[in-house]
C-alpha cells in the first residue's frame, strides 16, 4: 500500500523536532506537521534546561559518580512512586546518552550551567547556551539537512484509523496525509480554558489570577486526537503552578528571603526559599492562598536583583501599596483585620521570626540567612497564590517505548506520544528545571526511533 510518509509527526516542539530528526535518521520520511505559523511552540519560550544524570557536562563541572539509578530513586520517592515506573525508569536510563546525542548535534551546555534544579543535593539540571530557542534552532536545522518536509499553520482536526483500529495518518479539515505511524507531540493545554477547567481543576480554582507562560498553541490538541482513536488519559490534576502576587505579568519564580509567608491562620508553614518545584505545592495544601509579611525596612531596600527583578522592589510596591493591591498598616494587629488572618498568631509568628532573625538562625525552618526582622511600620500584606501555569501534567499514557495505550491496556497499533502531550510521567511535585523539557527530547527521540521501525515492519 502506497502511503504518503512514513512516518508524521505532529507538533513542532522540541518533542517533534526530537522524533522527526530521529525518524529520518532511521532511514523514514517524515512529515512535521505545526497548528501555529512558526516551529518551536512553547519550547521556544522556555529555558530549554535538561534535567540528566551522568552525563559529560556534570562530570566536567566536577559532579562524579551521578546514575540513573539514582535519579530514579530520587524521582520515585519525591513523587512517592505514584507515577509509572516503567515510563519514569526510561527517562532516567535514557536522559544521558540523549543528553550526549543532543550535544553531537551542536547543542552548547557549558560546565557552568549545571546545577541544583530542585530538590535534592545532586547537580541534574544542565542550562544551555541560547535557552530554549536555540535548542529548537540547532534541532530544526537538523531537520531541515534531513529532508523533513514541514508544514505550518496547519492545524490537524483528526487522525485517520483503519478498521482493524491502526492509526494510518492524519486530516487537516478536507486535507489528508497517510503514513505508518503517528506520533502526537502537540504539547499541553495551557492555552486551553475548557481543558483546564476538565483536566486540571488546581489551576481552574486560581481563577482570574491564573495566566500561561507558554505558546498560545497548547490546546491540548494532541489529547483530543488521541481520545478520538480510543487512547486513555492519565496525570489528572497535574502539572506545575508557580506563584505570583496576581497584581503583575511578570514571571518570578522565588520569593525573595527578606519576606515570610503565613497562612489564613497567621502561621508560617514553609522554608519561603523553598525551590519553585514545592513552594506552590505547600500553598495549595494551605488552602491556595498565603501572604507574604514585611515592613517597611525590607521593602525600602528592595532592590532589583537577578532573582527577583519584577514586582519585589521599592517603587513597586509602593505603588502596588498606594492603589490598594499590597495591604498596609502601621501595626502587625491591624494588617491582620485587613488579611482576615489570626491576628493574636501573626504578631506571635512574627515575634518568633525576629527573635530567630536577631540570632541569624531560623529555628522553625531554617531558611538560610541573612534573616530580615520585622519591626518597621508601615507593615506590608501581599496576597500571593500558585497561579501561573508553567505546563500541564495530564496527557495520553504510554508504554515506555512511547506507544499510546488503550482502554484495553494494549498499544494502538500506530499511535506514538511525546514530550508535554504525555500524562503518566510526571507526579504531584515537578522534578526539578529541566524535568519537563529534559523528556521532551528524550521520549521525542524514542518516538521517533519507535515509529520508524514500526514503518519498516509495516513495509516489509
Amino acid at each position: 500500500m502506497a502511503r504518503d510518509y512514513d512516518v508524521i509527526v505532529v507538533g513542532a516542539g522540541v518533542a517533534g523536532l526530537a522524533a522527526a530528526v530521529a525518524a529520518a535518521d532511521e532511514g523514514a520520511s517524515v512529515l512535521l506537521v505545526e497548528g501555529q505559523k512558526q516551529i518551536g511552540g512553547s519550547s521556544r519560550l522556555s529555558g530549554g534546561h535538561f534535567y540528566a544524570a551522568g552525563t559529560s557536562v556534570q562530570e566536567a563541572a566536577g559532579v562524579s559518580g551521578d546514575s540513573a539509578d539514582a535519579m530514579f530513586e530520587h524521582y520515585m520517592t519525591l513523587n512517592q512512586w505514584l507515577v509509572d515506573p516503567a515510563v519514569v525508569r526510561r527517562y532516567c536510563d535514557l536522559s544521558a546518552p540523549t543528553f550526549e546525542w543532543l550535544l553531537g548535534l551542536g547543542v552548547r551546555f557549558p560546565k557552568e550551567g549545571v546545577y541544583v534544579s530542585g530538590v535534592g543535593s545532586t547537580p541534574r539540571g544542565h542550562q544551555p547556551e541560547g535557552a530554549g530557542e536555540e535548542v529548537v534552532n540547532v534541532l530544526d536545522g537538523h531537520r531541515c539537512h534531513r529532508g523533513v518536509d514541514a508544514v505550518l499553520d496547519a492545524r490537524v482536526t483528526g487522525l485517520i484509523v483503519e478498521s482493524d483500529g491502526r492509526v494510518a495518518g492524519i486530516r487537516i479539515g478536507d486535507d489528508t496525509a497517510t503514513a505508518a505511524a503517528v506520533i502526537l507531540a502537540t504539547g499541553g493545554f495551557g492555552a486551553n480554558e475548557e481543558m483546564i477547567e476538565r483536566f486540571y481543576p488546581q489551576a481552574a480554582g486560581a481563577g482570574d489570577w491564573r495566566w500561561y507562560i507558554g505558546a498560545e498553541g497548547a490546546q491540548g490538541d494532541g489529547i483530543a486526537l488521541g481520545e478520538a482513536a480510543g487512547a486513555t488519559i492519565a496525570g489528572h490534576d497535574r502539572g506545575l503552578l508557580l506563584v505570583t502576587p496576581g497584581f503583575s505579568r511578570d514571571l518570578e519564580v522565588l520569593l525573595p528571603g527578606w519576606l515570610i509567608l503565613v497562612n489564613v491562620e497567621g502561621r508560617r508553614f514553609a522554608n519561603e526559599s523553598a525551590p519553585y518545584t514545592v513552594l506552590g505545592g505547600l500553598i495549595q495544601r494551605e488552602g491556595g492562598r498565603a501572604f507574604a509579611i514585611f515592613d517597611e525596612a525590607a521593602r525600602r531596600e528592595a532592590k532589583p536583583n537577578p532573582f527577583s527583578q519584577a514586582y519585589w522592589v521599592d517603587e513597586v510596591l509602593e505603588r502596588q501599596a498606594e492603589a490598594g493591591r499590597i495591604m498596609r498598616a502601621e501595626t502587625l494587629d491591624a494588617l491582620a483585620r485587613q488579611m482576615k488572618v489570626n491576628a493574636r498568631a501573626l504578631t506571635g509568628t512574627v515575634s518568633r521570626y525576629n527573635t530567630d532573625a536577631a540570632a541569624g538562625d531560623d529555628t522553625a525552618f531554617f531558611k538560610p540567612g541573612p534573616l530580615s526582622s520585622i519591626v518597621e511600620p508601615p507593615f506590608y500584606g501581599v496576597e500571593v497564590r500558585p497561579a501561573i501555569v508553567c505546563w500541564t501534567g495530564t496527557g495520553l499514557r504510554i508504554d515506555a517505548d512511547t506507544r499510546v495505550l488503550g482502554g484495553d491496556e494494549r498499544p494502538i497499533a500506530g499511535l506514538y506520544a511525546a514530550g508535554e502531550t504525555v500524562g503518566n510521567l510526571h507526579g504531584d511535585r515537578y522534578i526539578g528545571g529541566g524535568g519537563s523539557f529534559g523528556p521532551c527530547i528524550v521520549f521525542g527521540k524514542v518516538a521517533g526511533e519507535a515509529a520508524a521501525g514500526f514503518a519498516r515492519a509495516l513495509n516489509e
